[in-house]
């Protein structure tokens, strides 16, 4: 009977094992280097879970884990994996932070040090795009789609819709905000995309959006090597900032006569 029952217990072991994803990027945390680690960033993803996590809310973790990656190095992603069984590795973590294993994941984001936090909302599903959301919402970061810069997609909301003289004038902003730029993460080269698309709506109206996005999507789907499919996915994704849910602007006179 022992022998049955230990067998049993290995076998589930192996399968959490197999099931398991790995997390690219995703820092293990412990009982032993969680505070030292947590206060030298200046914020923190944690994600607190059983020891070998899988399924779709670890998958958009791990898909979270690589998009942040891309754009920042000022947040921390990491995971607290909690055993329930053998010597029951970081459960007082877990308890620390009032979390059970009915609860998990559990996700945080710590600010600097370990008592200053905020919980991802129970209510909420735990997606790729929910994550950036909360992360957005409570940091200065921007962790957006691949390509985007965070200050332009505030500005060129409802672009389109914009007087021309409005348009030109927010062109020479983003211009002066562009040389100022890292290209650390190659900001400045995405920036240059922003202008030209600005330009170019400025001269053609919107119908530029749908052209455009059109003429991105033949390329893409083409015969093209990996990393310019990858530059004409960021350069898709630079294009949906300047979508708006109803045009109300009319078409410039210079894009009426080429039509």
């Amino acid at each position: 009977m022992l022998k049955l029952l230990l067998t049993m217990l290995l076998a589930a072991l192996l399968t959490r094992r197999t099931l398991a994803i790995a997390c690219s990027g995703c820092v293990d945390l412990d009982e032993i280097n969680f505070d030292k680690t947590i206060v030298r960033f200046p914020y923190a993803l944690v994600k607190f879970d059983i020891a070998f996590p899988y399924g779709e809310k670890h998958e958009a973790f791990a898909e979270f884990s690589k998009a942040a990656h891309k754009v920042t190095a000022e947040l921390l992603v990491a995971t607290v994996g909690i055993k329930d069984y053998g010597e029951q590795e970081n459960k007082a973590l877990g308890e620390r932070f009032k979390l059970n294993e009915k609860q998990f994941p559990g996700i945080f984001l710590f600010k600097g040090n370990v008592d200053e936090f905020v919980k991802f909302p129970a209510h909420l599903d735990v997606t790729l795009d929910n994550l950036k959301t909360f992360v957005s919402s409570n940091t200065p970061l921007y962790i957006g789609c691949d390509g985007c810069l965070k200050e332009f997609n505030e500005a060129l909301k409802n672009y389109a819709n914009r007087p021309h003289d409005e348009q030109l004038a927010l062109i020479k902003e983003l211009q002066a905000k562009a040389q100022n730029l890292s290209n650390k993460f190659n900001e400045q080269q995405n920036a240059k995309v922003y202008l030209v698309y600005m330009q170019k709506i400025n001269e053609l109206g919107y119908s530029f959006v749908e052209e455009e996005t059109k003429r991105l999507q033949r390329l893409k789907a083409g015969k093209v090597t990996a990393a310019k499919k990858l530059e004409l996915q960021h350069r898709l994704n630079i294009l949906d900032a300047f979508r708006v849910h109803k045009l109300t602007k009319a078409a410039p006179e210079k894009a009426k006569a080429e039509l």
